[in-house]
């Protein structure tokens, strides 16, 4: 093993290493990890990845196998002296198809289990975007709860101020318009949360302990190389190994257009003598010399290694700008949550005794409560946003798997 070697499975080891102490810094619950398992071994397309990689496997054996099988020769011929011979021919790899051939399936074994783990990354990344979408839609139906209790509170209030004379019928009919608006924002955002759900048990069945809350967000992305991580993408090792395997069928191509001999030996009796002979054979390549089938390949290879060379620059800018995209929420939701959030503490209840001593009308602590409601309801948009750019750079970066602790 030479040093540059050596270096890269170093450095592969360490990131390895600093992921799986991540996703444990995470929070990753054993809950949200068995959900996670139980997914990828029930769902269709995990099992149809993994039903091709078998197949690869399977063809990679048969393709380790002798390509010619013996020849059994029997002769007899009824004459003024019988003649009866038995032979055995044997075709002889001759050119190595054999070893082309094997060569050519170790890169298909290894661009199915690349495909598998893209599938997996994929099936994941939909989970988490779902588990997502719940938790969000929950958390809005509950904020959209809590202004239905407030604005109740305050309808009641006012009527019992109305009747003590200290506020208009305006006054009340506010607070019931209010209150009734309030109640079918509120339907709406429990309707998006049944939704959600149900998408998400068509997805996975429910966990009988519940669905597993998800993990906080990580304050900053892994330091890692973008080179490092795109070398062990799945998507792009899949995309990596076709083009390796497609450029190794050249050299199938090629052995097929030289011919195999073919070798023969009989034994046998003609009348009282016996007899013995070797034969050898082999085709001529003239009606056909499979020049055709080379120019195949050599089409095939150089549209794998432009597809590779085009997923690779299209997986480099996805992942720049998925991290730019999750930079940018994440300062933006940080903020919110170290001056923001702690800025709305009590407000609701300031504005509550501004109205009722008079300091401030009904109109005025109604707009200024919309407002406070309405920034609640805009960070956790927020903080879903942040999530969404969490889960596309996980993605983009294929490491969807190791954050999670699998």
């Amino acid at each position: 093993m030479n040093i540059s070697t050596w270096w890269q499975r170093a450095l592969g080891a360490c990131l390895l290493t600093t992921l799986a102490v991540t996703a444990q810094a995470a929070g990753v619950s054993p809950a949200l990890q068995q959900l996670a398992r139980s997914f990828l071994e029930e769902h269709p397309a995990a099992q149809a990845a993994r039903a091709d990689l078998e197949r690869a496997i399977a063809e990679a054996r048969a393709s380790g196998q002798p390509l010619y099988n013996p020849e059994i020769e029997l002769d007899y011929e009824h004459a003024t002296d019988n003649t009866g011979t038995v032979g055995v021919a044997q075709a002889l790899d001759w050119t190595g198809k054999r070893r082309a051939r094997d060569n050519a399936s170790r890169d298909s074994v290894r661009a199915a289990r690349a495909a598998e783990a893209a599938a997996r990354q994929q099936l994941l990344g939909e989970l988490l975007q779902d588990l997502g979408t719940l938790s969000t839609s929950s958390r809005a139906a509950a904020l959209a709860q809590q202004r239905v209790d407030l604005l109740a509170d305050f309808l009641d209030l006012a009527q019992r101020r109305y009747a003590a004379g200290d506020v208009g019928q305006t006054d009340v009919d506010l607070a019931r318009l209010a209150l009734a608006e309030a109640r079918m924002q509120a339907a709406s955002a429990s309707a998006d949360a049944s939704a959600a759900e149900s998408r998400l048990a068509a997805l996975v069945p429910r966990p009988g302990g519940g669905w597993p809350a998800l993990p906080a967000l990580p304050e900053n992305l892994m330091a890692v190389e973008t080179e490092e991580l795109l070398k062990r993408h799945p998507a792009l090792i899949q995309a990596r190994a076709e083009a390796d395997a497609a450029r190794a069928s050249i050299e199938i191509a090629r052995l097929d257009r030289r011919p195999d001999p073919v070798v023969g030996i009989r034994g046998g009796k003609e009348g009282d003598d016996t007899l013995v002979g070797v034969s050898v054979s082999i085709p001529l390549f003239v009606r056909n010399s499979f020049r055709a089938e080379l120019d195949a390949s050599n089409a095939d290879a150089i549209r794998a290694e432009e597809v590779y060379n085009d997923r690779l620059r299209r997986a480099r800018s996805q992942l720049q700008a998925a991290a730019q995209r999750y930079r940018l929420t994440r300062s933006a939701l940080d903020y919110w949550e170290n001056s923001g959030q702690s800025s709305l503490k009590g407000r609701i209840r300031l504005l509550k005794r501004l109205w009722e001593t008079g300091e401030i009308g009904t109109t005025d602590y109604l707009v200024q409560l919309q407002q406070t409601l309405d920034t609640q309801a805009s960070a956790v948009e927020l903080e879903a946003t942040a999530w969404d750019a969490w889960i596309a750079w996980l993605q983009a970066a294929g490491r969807t798997e190791q954050w999670l602790g699998l």
